[in-house]
């Protein structure tokens, strides 16, 4: 894409964010990308010495920056000259891959502890009653 269909995408974007009631840094924190790469691709590029730096965000990025933005990823990725839908959808399934997996992660986090604490009671509960062990 070229700087004009940058600057169009970024507008596009802009629309989405005000339409959705969300503040820069809100859309930032829910899509998991910095406030600069978002202000980036709003403006679509940014001023560089010697000229203009067009943005080249990944495909999980602009997925995550659709949902939050509640628009199918397939069109922001096509708007941002992305593939195809196949290319569009494989990047959709990596970021729910990558979402999955830390989910897994911490959810097993958390039985580990769950586990931890049951032990701990287990063996209070072994103790002769009324025998308080001061350590």
């Amino acid at each position: 894409m070229d700087e004009a269909a940058w600057k169009a995408f970024g507008e596009w974007v802009e629309q989405l964010r005000i339409r959705s009631g969300l503040q820069v840094g809100e859309v930032a924190e829910r899509a998991d990308v910095s406030r600069v790469w978002l202000q980036e691709i709003r403006n679509g590029g940014r001023g560089v010495p010697g000229g203009w730096r067009l943005p080249n965000p990944k495909n999980e990025s602009l997925v995550r920056l659709a949902r939050v933005l509640n628009v199918h990823p397939e069109s922001m990725l096509a708007r941002a000259g992305r593939g195809t839908a196949t290319g569009t959808a494989e990047a959709g399934a990596q970021v729910d891959d990558a979402g999955a997996a830390e989910r897994i992660r911490e959810l097993e986090e958390r039985v580990a502890q769950q586990e931890r604490e049951l032990a701990e009671l287990r063996q209070l509960l072994k103790r002769p009653a009324g025998r308080e062990d001061v350590s």
